[in-house]
C-alpha cells in the first residue's frame, strides 16, 4: 500500500463493516474483528490488540444497552485508528456476569498517543446517535453495506 492511500484512510471504512455474521459470544466477535483489522492493515499485531480489548472488557463491560457494545483498545499496535461495525444475525450474551444481549458491536482501535481524543469523541457521538430509535433501527434492518457506511459516516468525530 502506498503512503498516499495510508494517509487518506478513513476511521470508518466499508471493509470494516460486517453484517449478519454468526457468532456465539464476545470472544469470537472480538477475535474476528481484530483479525479483519490486521488483514486490512489497521493493526500490526492482532493478538496484542485482542489482549488490550479483552483487558478493558474485564475492567467493565462495554455493553451499553439497546443491544449495543462498544469494545475498544488503545495500543501502539494500531497503525491507523479505526471503528469496525459488526451486526450479528442473532443476539448474543456479551458477558457471563451480565445477561445483557448484544447484536450491534462497534470495536474501536486507536494508537496509544491518541488515547484521550478519538475514541472518547466517537463513543460520545455514537452514544448520542444510538439514543435515536430511527438510527438504531436502520443499523438493525439495513442490508446494504454502503447504506450502513453512509449512516455511520454521518456521525461527527
Amino acid at each position: 500500500m502506498g503512503k498516499t492511500q495510508a494517509d487518506s484512510r478513513k476511521v470508518i471504512s466499508p471493509e470494516m463493516i460486517f453484517l449478519d455474521n454468526e457468532f456465539e459470544g464476545q470472544d469470537e466477535v472480538i477475535k474476528f474483528i481484530v483479525h479483519q483489522a490486521k488483514a486490512n492493515g489497521y493493526v500490526k499485531n492482532e493478538e496484542l490488540l485482542y489482549q488490550v480489548v479483552k483487558k478493558r472488557e474485564e475492567e467493565i463491560s462495554t455493553a451499553i444497552g439497546y443491544s449495543i457494545a462498544i469494545p475498544h483498545g488503545k495500543t501502539d499496535t494500531v497503525a491507523y485508528p479505526f471503528i469496525a461495525f459488526l451486526r450479528t444475525n442473532h443476539e448474543i450474551q456479551w458477558t457471563e456476569q451480565n445477561e445483557e444481549m448484544i447484536r450491534l458491536i462497534f470495536l474501536i482501535g486507536v494508537p496509544k498517543e491518541s488515547e484521550n481524543t478519538l475514541h472518547l469523541r466517537f463513543i460520545s457521538q455514537l452514544s448520542q446517535k444510538l439514543l435515536e430509535d430511527e438510527f438504531r433501527g436502520k443499523l438493525l434492518q439495513e442490508n446494504d453495506k454502503k447504506q450502513i457506511f453512509e449512516q455511520l459516516n454521518s456521525i461527527e468525530i
